[in-house]
């Protein structure tokens, strides 16, 4: 009895942890996101001269733009901090993005 008990917890066990990875993102969806999450939160620490306002973007306009939900984006986090390759691979995605708006305004200024 408990041999079978001991095969069910980890059938379940392994079942549990193939459901949970289909619930995390992928690099460039994370990286999208928390390029997101990154511009609203810098953004907020300047004057709005624009007529784009991201101090009102509320969390939960950013899950639905991007398609998910809290709990997606927590296992995804939690997912590639435990591996730091995949997480840094995501940054360097997210510095990308930067330079190329950074490059584009500097472009405009010319």
């Amino acid at each position: 009895m408990k041999k079978v008990l001991m095969c069910l917890l980890i059938i379940n066990f392994f079942s549990c942890e193939s459901e949970m990875e289909k619930n995390i993102m992928t690099q460039k969806q994370m990286s999208d996101f928390l390029f997101d999450v990154n511009l609203i939160n810098a953004s907020r620490g300047f004057q709005n001269k624009s007529n784009y306002n991201y101090f009102a973007i509320r969390d939960s306009n950013l899950f639905k733009k991007h398609k998910i939900d809290c709990l997606t984006f927590v296992l995804s986090n939690d997912y590639y901090t435990k591996n730091p390759k995949l997480y840094l691979k995501i940054y360097d995605r997210i510095s990308e993005q930067i330079k190329k708006i950074k490059d584009s305004v500097n472009n405009s200024n010319n």
